[in-house]
């Protein structure tokens, strides 16, 4: 019985070795996969912090952009008025043109070309609404344009203005 017993020791001895050695194997395992979960947290708060970086990039440019944008449209609202107060004008020249037709005929050209290039303005004008991405430099062009357009008006009203002063010195002409 003693032989039993001690067989028996040595059998529960071997069977607790193997159960600490499969275990072992087991923990050393799970320590090889805890390195990787670490490895992988490690690498996901790189990733968080450096898209968290991004973000707020993307959002200092987003509000960058807010504020050209805001600038560019009250921008345009002022080149529309100026527009507007310019067609005004232009449309009571034309009409002072056609009532001395006769004499100013030289003249009633170079108001047609400032016609047109009022309407080549507000044609960029529609075309900057359209494309936002291009807006500075076309904004650019176009109060280049504008400046263009001025002197040629301012020219054409000095023009004009003289022509009222050599008509006024003249005497009427006579009824028909």
């Amino acid at each position: 019985m003693k032989r039993i017993l001690e067989n028996l020791l040595i059998a529960f001895a071997l069977a607790l070795c193997a159960l600490c050695a499969v275990q072992w194997v087991r923990e050393s395992r799970l320590h090889v996969e805890i390195k990787k979960l670490h490895g992988t947290i490690y690498e996901n708060k790189e990733n968080i912090r450096s898209l968290e970086g991004i973000i707020k990039d993307l959002k200092a440019e987003v509000t960058r952009l807010d504020g050209i944008k805001i600038e560019l449209t009250e921008t345009i609202k002022t080149n529309r008025q100026e527009i507007a107060s310019l067609t005004k004008y232009s449309e009571k020249l034309e009409k002072d043109v056609e009532t001395q037709k006769s004499q100013i005929e030289v003249y009633k050209a170079a108001m047609d070309k400032a016609n047109e290039n009022i309407k080549a303005q507000n044609e960029t004008i529609r075309k900057q609404n359209e494309q936002l991405k291009q807006l500075a430099q076309e904004r650019n062009d176009m109060v280049e344009k504008y400046n263009k357009v001025v002197q040629q008006y301012n020219d054409l009203v000095k023009q004009f203005e003289k022509l009222q002063a050599d008509v006024a010195k003249q005497p009427p002409a006579p009824a028909k």
